[in-house]
């Protein structure tokens, strides 16, 4: 082995080390585990939507903040383990999934290139998935955003090194919020409608409140999005029926989506935490959002979703997952 091998091999092997964040385990991965693995869905893209329950990061203490931080995104693992082992490939997650839904002068603010969306990043190449997830993100210049981001794996078939691909791991695609609501006085509004691809579909997200100006589901579908990802913190009476009333124009064969003949898959936060999916330890007290998950086809027709609920005690986590078909016409 000459000197300029064993300097690559070095740097490689520096490469694949996982970095601790506090609370959760670092893992060693091997250059295979970050190569692309061969298609088991063919023609079809797994979407896993999350409606997780999360804590908040913007109160006095920083520490706690930071303490609530890790603890959501050991929440994201323990639900990206689940999915993954149902034969998911992408998995969803709400609107500031990784800070938690609330605003105040004292949020902490995170980074796409910070540890938190590097931790996830590594998780989508061991697992060979897509992961999406929501921040509250300053950037390089300073801005602040309500961020959503997609990481992913090297697409199949490709090295992770080919150019004009993603490498395993890297941030393949995001969207600044564009309609503010309680956010508004502490970010700025997003202005673009960006696409890319997720398994060679071609995809793009709206947030929340985005999703109430048809315009912008026009928008998307026009830059060529054939599935529009909408993660929600919505509290619409804190119940999953309310929640789908206030979607409802999504529906329907008259409705938005099926207009544009697209995909949906839309899902909320989570008010309580559901026991069927490992909670923390401790009491539980319902934070309002009202949960709820949901699959629109191209003609409006409801293929897969949470059920429908007026009771506030059933807006729990939910996990829901369904194949949604990404082969050309």
């Amino acid at each position: 082995m000459n000197m300029l091998t064993r300097a690559m091999t070095s740097m490689l092997a520096a490469a694949l080390v996982c970095l601790a964040l506090a609370g959760i385990g670092a893992t060693a991965w091997s250059a295979a585990s970050a190569a692309p693995a061969a298609d088991r869905n063919p023609g079809h893209l797994r979407m896993a939507l999350a409606s997780m329950k999360c804590v908040y990061s913007d109160g006095p203490d920083a520490a706690a903040n930071r303490a609530n931080i890790e603890a959501n995104l050991r929440r994201h693992m323990y639900f990206i383990d689940r999915a993954a082992a149902q034969g998911a490939e992408f998995v969803g997650f709400p609107e500031l999934s990784i800070n938690g839904y609330r605003f105040s002068e004292r949020m902490t603010w995170l980074a796409l290139d910070g540890p938190e969306v590097k931790a996830l990043a590594r998780k989508a190449a061991e697992k060979g998935i897509y992961i999406s997830a929501g921040i509250a993100e300053q950037d390089a210049d300073g801005k602040r955003w309500n961020t959503q981001f997609v990481v992913g794996p090297a697409s199949p078939g490709r090295s992770p090194a080919t150019p004009g691909q993603s490498p395993a791991g890297a941030v393949v695609g995001w969207h600044h919020k564009i309609w503010l609501t309680k956010e508004k006085a502490f970010v700025e509004a997003g202005t673009d409608h960006n696409v890319f691809e997720v398994k060679g579909a071609k995809m793009g997200i709206l947030i929340c409140a985005d999703g109430t100006d048809q315009k912008n589901l026009q928008a998307l579908a026009a830059a060529g999005a054939r599935i529009i990802y909408a993660p929600h913190a919505n509290t619409t009476g804190g119940t999953i029926a309310g929640w789908y009333k206030f979607r409802a124009a999504w529906g329907g064969p008259d409705g938005w989506v099926a207009q544009l003949k697209v995909h949906a898959a839309l899902h909320n936060m989570a008010g309580l935490y559901n026991p069927e999916f490992h909670p923390p330890p401790g009491p539980d007290a319902n934070s309002g959002w009202a949960s709820g998950a949901w699959f629109i086809g191209p003609d409006g027709r409801t293929l897969a979703q949470m059920p429908p609920s007026a009771q506030k005690g059933d807006s729990k986590e939910c996990l829901l997952i369904h194949d949604i078909p990404i082969a050309a016409p």
